[in-house]
């Protein structure tokens, strides 16, 4: 029992030194810099920080608690909060694997997949070289785990996570696309926009980037993501790589959608706003009833028929706000890979939760 627990500490410890590491690799992939040289530092005032206020999460807590010992400044809470998630993931692995190769490369899949996770939401930006170490770790545990001569269970998932992912981004664009306006319209804007600034200057130029990136390529979200789903496809195989995209889709739903609400109604688009509320009401309830009571044709039609009323009334809407305001970044990386791994896990259980949604 004793050691046991001693190992259990070593993982735990080890853990939280490679998320340490983690953050480094994805702050300094934003910033450009070596992951080797400097040495660890504060992002305000680059002074060098010292080796008792780096001891992971304990150190933010208990000796610099927070704050930079030189300049005063704050610290972000991210440092310890993927310092203790990736100690009690190495826990989690290591006490469902043991010492195992599986083990190590599950771990190898969550540290790149916690990277590319940190880069996605702090500048919704997928980087390529994170992205290759992703799909070749997919690929050889998918190798690993099923075998070399079922490497066509890895090779057609890793094809269809790319199909499925570029032919979402080209519908989605098309379904909310921002028309181009006239010369006209565009000199009209252009000198509202010199006569108004409201905005930063970099709050700007990656308002204009993200829009113009739209437009040239014709998608509703970059490549990234299409990386991200052909790893999937490699370590889960097509059949749950669809699942895993739609409970992906239903995990982003849930986190942005009162965020999105509150949004909403500080614009005042409340005719947007209505339209999107009523259509979760009836879903809702629609999904309540039909697991209660048997209802019959008239009633499903009904509420079916209002659905796609709603639905549609929705998204046309949304594609006027897109017009009039432009398209908004919202990193989807984060949530395709939670739902990868959840599906690696309990892949089964998640597909028994969507059918019971949508099939009934």
């Amino acid at each position: 029992m004793l050691e046991t627990l001693v190992v259990c500490l070593f993982v735990i410890v080890t853990g939280a030194c490679i998320g340490s590491f983690l953050n480094v690799v994805a702050l300094r992939a934003i910033s450009g810099e070596s992951i080797v040289l400097p040495a660890s530092k504060c992002p305000l005032c680059n002074e060098p920080i010292k080796w008792f206020d780096n001891i992971p999460v304990l150190s933010y807590f208990l000796t610099f608690k927070g704050k930079c010992r030189n300049c005063g400044g704050k610290v972000s809470v991210q440092y310890p909060i993927v310092e203790a998630l990736s100690a009690a993931m190495f826990l989690a692995v290591f006490l469902a694997f043991g010492c195992s190769v599986k083990s190590v490369l599950i771990l190898i899949l969550l540290c790149i997949s916690i990277v590319i996770t940190i880069t996605d939401l702090k500048k919704g930006y997928v980087y390529e070289k994170h992205s290759w170490v992703l799909i070749i770790s997919a690929i050889v545990t998918s190798l690993w785990i099923h075998g070399l001569n079922n490497y066509s269970f890895c090779a057609i998932g890793l094809l269809a996570g790319v199909f499925l992912m570029e032919a979402l981004a080209r519908l989605s664009y098309y379904l909310v696309k921002k028309d181009i306006p006239s010369e006209e319209q565009q000199d009209d804007d252009s000198q509202k926009e010199n006569q108004n600034i409201e905005e930063t200057e970099v709050e700007a130029i990656e308002k204009k980037d993200i829009n113009e990136y739209i437009k040239k390529n014709k998608r509703a979200f970059g490549e990234g993501d299409t990386y991200l789903a052909a790893a999937a496809g490699a370590l889960l195989g097509w059949k749950y790589l669809f699942a895993a995209v739609a409970f992906a889709i239903i995990l982003q739903a849930v986190c942005i959608l009162p965020q999105f609400i509150k949004s909403l109604y500080d614009k005042k688009e409340y005719r947007l706003l209505i339209s999107l509320s009523l259509f979760i009401i009836l879903a809702i309830v629609y999904w309540i009833l039909t697991n209660l009571f048997n209802l019959n044709l008239y009633i499903i039609f009904a509420f079916i028929i209002a659905l796609i009323f709603f639905a549609i009334d929705t998204i046309t809407r949304l594609k006027k706000t897109v017009n009039e305001k432009g398209f908004v970044a919202i990193p989807f990386g984060p949530a395709l890979l939670c739902s990868m791994f959840l599906m690696l896990f309990f892949g089964k259980y998640i597909i028994s939760f969507i059918k019971s949604i949508i099939l009934i």
